[in-house]
């Protein structure tokens, strides 16, 4: 996670470019095939309401609904791609914070406790976190003060 403060950080736009940018792309695509399934279907219906029509009266009459379709998607395109990356954007986070916080503890630092976003579908997972890595370092505690009596006897009996 960056150095930037908290406030700045729920501010980023690309959390992870690579994760993001595959989601960014599928719905690109997504809407692409879906362009492309209209103009088949919409050619589909042409030929066959009128089967004696020529190919190019066709794809004139396809093209005349097809272009229309194609101005209003290309002007919501832009809000589909920028909600991808928005909601991408709180699974992403989530995902990296916790990420973050499973390597401090596999390092075998104290981690501050995970906070997600209330109503966020990670806080139960979130919370189960949090309870681990307290209970952890309880057992971190105990094992240090056990320890440390140990080495106190030591040194009264020496």
């Amino acid at each position: 996670m960056s150095k930037q403060p908290k406030h700045e950080r729920r501010k980023l736009f690309w959390i992870d470019p690579k994760l993001q940018g595959a989601l960014v792309l599928r719905a690109v695509i997504h809407w692409a095939v879906m362009l492309l399934s209209i103009a088949a279907v919409l050619f589909l219906a042409a030929a066959l309401s009128d089967l004696n029509a020529p190919v190019s009266a066709v794809a004139q009459m396809v093209s005349a609904y097809l272009i229309p379709a194609v101005v209003v998607s290309l002007l919501v395109l832009p809000i589909l791609l920028l909600d991808t990356i928005r909601q991408s954007n709180r699974l992403v986070g989530a995902v990296s914070r916790f990420h973050h916080a499973l390597q401090r503890l596999a390092d075998g630092e104290t981690t501050s406790p995970l906070i997600v976003r209330e109503g966020d579908c990670w806080k139960s997972m979130a919370d189960q976190f949090n309870r681990i890595a307290l209970r952890l370092e309880e057992l971190e505690t105990a094992s240090n003060e056990k320890t440390s009596s140990c080495d106190q006897e030591e040194v009264v009996s020496v």
